[in-house]
């Protein structure tokens, strides 16, 4: 437990190490104090409407306009910023005539509509990309102009408030300071390096040898490696700065890996006797302070005896330390910053020659426009006080996929629950201090910002936390009535739930089925890839990498669809640690091999080492097909008679067979495991098969 609380501070870092989300959040912040006291001066001057109503729909649309704005470029954000304006101006220019027209009726009439720019919204959800934020936040919206039009419209300022909450979004977003982009991804970087030196000293040590502890190491080190790809992005079309790439990055987080397994496989008494040595330390610190600074350790300090082949250890232990020194001449390449970061574009929609009314998603349109009337209904049959409450709990949960729907619908659940009774605990404290109460509401803010994309449900709890908070504070609600929030929303949870499952359900099993196939293809295509003088094929890496991205992202909807609980306790997510595991072991195959060919392209007199080489690249290209095929593929189980005389060879030729022949197996262990898995055995059935080439 106090290790836990000790490492808290380092994995807080992991959500936002460059601050990136934290100053959008003060953004967010600073827009809703400032467009919420604009509208409400504005109240001032209009009759019949009051300024608390105005100050709302200001705040609200330069709210939306930000949270729907990813972080991006200064370019990029002006005109993602500029298009949702337009988009939202429109909403409440034609909210602002339809309440009018609307009379007496207004409340009826509204949450009609309603229903309709739900599904509208949904609709373009087929399009993706802007449209598809676009899109939820006219779902979201159009409650701002239910709110601001009760008991009356106010017509045309509700355009106007639009426009103003906008103005000002834009404003603060682009002129407001935010750290320079090389200075953001220099603070990524550091953490990046700080975080992989971590690892080592732990995984040299020996204290990463439980799966659960490596497991959320490597997910920290995954974390931090999302955010300098994002950061990269930021950067200008010609980086000044010098430092890890994301590519570099992953290739260390795989060289890491192999230490940490490496030692792992070892027996205990020659774990123990190299981990002790004084030269493997001291190798270990060389490194450490590689990771750490950027400068490439010089040979001598990595070479210190302990990686030349021992008699009197067993010979696996001997293979194990000989994949360690292949690692550690890994890392002190890839931990260099010798060279300026290569310009990454940012992650674009892909292109599509269907016309964009056929792209748009009918039965998901179909699904929310279901779904919202019979919330409405029960609002109006059951007379809830915040039947909105209902209707806006679908339009979040409800998604593309039926999993991740259940996804959405428990983490919902879940946050909004431990919020209410947060607040609840904490109201009685502070009903004499509003001023702490609307603080709070404000300080909330940034901090929901943070965890958005990292933790839905921690977020939503944060939500569901300054809402109850903020609506105790202004309307001076009892306290309980805000037990209406909970069940609200279990009730919108329940009806997004139910109508995904019944009306056009969409499952992931026919989706997997596809991606696992190209990612097999992927993988075979990276394999036939020829190294370069010891480089790698950054543009097969890459597709590499999305391809287990999107297999490993479709597959966690398609768990919760199975096995909704263990989706969450990680009782059922094997197929994702082969997915990341087999791509990583295809990328080290490809190294070794490289490396391997070099070393026997300048020995001639080592023939039988060459073929045996090439025998086992047809046979691990070929395995791909067989597993495919429903044939069984093995390697001998006296793999250890093929290696060469670990005592008599070049020390890096040996180092280097070692590691190939080890992630031979392993490619050949996942692909079996993979297809062996019940749960996962439908995306690895016989008909995949011709889509692999």
């Amino acid at each position: 437990m106090l290790q836990k609380l000790f490492h808290a501070p380092s994995r807080l870092l992991t959500y936002d190490p460059g601050a990136l989300r934290l100053v959008r959040g003060v953004h967010l912040m600073l827009t809703v104090l400032v467009a919420a006291t604009l509208g409400h001066m504005a109240g001032g001057y209009v009759e019949n409407v009051s300024g608390f109503k105005l100050a709302v729909l200001a705040a609200a649309a330069g709210a939306h306009c930000l949270i729907f704005t990813p972080v991006a470029t200064k370019r990029q954000e002006i005109a993602s910023l500029t298009a949702m304006a337009g988009v939202l101006v429109l909403l409440f220019s034609i909210g602002g005539v339809v309440g009018t027209l609307a009379g007496a009726s207004v409340s009826l009439v509204l949450q009609l509509v309603w229903v309709a720019v739900i599904s509208l919204g949904f609709a373009l959800d087929g399009i993706g990309g802007f449209w598809q934020r676009a899109g939820r936040m006219m779902a979201i919206c159009w409650l701002f102009v239910i709110m601001g039009s009760l008991p009356t419209s106010p017509g045309i300022w509700m355009p106007a408030m639009a426009i103003l909450g906008a103005v000002v979004a834009l404003i603060i977003r682009v002129g407001v300071w935010r750290p320079s982009t090389e200075k953001t991804y220099l603070s990524v970087e550091t953490a990046n390096r700080e975080a992989m030196a971590g690892f080592l000293n732990l995984a040299a040590a020996g204290s990463l040898e439980d799966r659960q502890s490596a497991a959320a190491a490597m997910a920290d080190l995954a974390a931090l490696r999302g955010e300098l790809r994002l950061s990269t992005q930021l950067l200008g079309a010609k980086p000044s700065v010098q430092g890890i790439s994301p590519e570099n990055a992953t290739m260390i987080e795989l060289a890491l890996e192999v230490v940490r397994d490496a030692l792992a496989h070892m027996s205990k008494p020659g774990k123990d006797r190299l981990i002790f040595a004084p030269a493997f330390k001291s190798s270990v610190d060389a490194l450490v302070a590689a990771l750490q600074s950027g400068r490439e350790p010089k040979p001598e300090e990595l070479r210190k005896g302990w990686e030349v082949p021992d008699k009197s250890l067993p010979v696996s232990d001997q293979f194990q330390i000989l994949r360690i020194a292949q690692a550690f001449r890994r890392l002190s390449v890839l931990s260099r910053r010798g060279n300026p970061v290569p310009k990454i574009s940012p992650t674009t929609a892909e292109s599509s020659n269907v016309a964009w009314w056929i792209r748009l998603s009918w039965q998901l349109a179909l699904q929310a426009g279901v779904a919202a009337a019979i919330g409405y209904g029960l609002g109006v049959y059951f007379q809830l006080s915040h039947a909105y409450w209902v209707t806006l709990t679908i339009v979040i949960v409800l998604s593309n996929t039926l999993g991740t729907t259940v996804q959405r619908t428990i983490q919902r659940s879940l946050g909004t629950a431990a919020g209410v009774v947060v607040a609840m605990a904490v109201d009685p404290l502070l009903s004499s201090v509003p001023e702490i109460r609307i603080g709070l509401v404000v300080v909330s803010i940034p901090v929901v910002i943070v965890f958005m994309e990292r933790n839905y449900a921690l977020a939503s709890g944060i939500i569901s936390f300054l809402v109850v908070m903020g609506l105790q504070t202004l309307e001076d609600l009892p306290i309980l009535e805000l037990w209406s929030r909970l069940y609200d929303t279990l009730i919108g949870a329940g009806i997004g739930l139910g109508i995904a499952f019944v009306l056009f359900p969409k499952r992931s099993d026919t989706g997997i089925r596809a991606l696992a196939a190209d990612y097999l293809s992927a993988c075979k295509a990276y394999l036939r890839t020829d190294g370069d003088k010891g480089k790698d094929d950054w543009g097969d890496f890459s597709a590499l990498r999305v391809s287990a991205g999107k297999l490993v992202t479709t597959a966690s909807a398609y768990r919760a669809e199975q096995a909704p609980w263990s989706s969450f306790s990680g009782a059922a997510n094997r197929l994702d640690v082969l997915v990341i595991v087999l791509a990583d072991y295809v990328v080290l195959y490809h190294q070794a091999r490289t490396a391997v060919e070099q070393e026997l392209s300048a020995s001639p007199d080592v023939v039988d080492l060459q073929q045996l080489a090439d025998r086992l690249n047809t046979r691990i290209l070929s395995v791909f097909d067989e597993i495919l095929a429903e044939h069984g593929s093995e390697i001998a189980d006296d793999w250890l008679a093929v290696l060469p005389d670990l005592a008599g060879t070049d020390t890096d030729l040996i180092t280097d067979w070692v590691a190939m022949l080890y992630h031979a197996r392993k490619v050949i262990y996942c692909l079996n495991a993979l297809k062996e898995d019940s749960l996962w055995s439908l995306a690895f059935e016989t008909s995949m098969a011709p889509a692999v080439r």
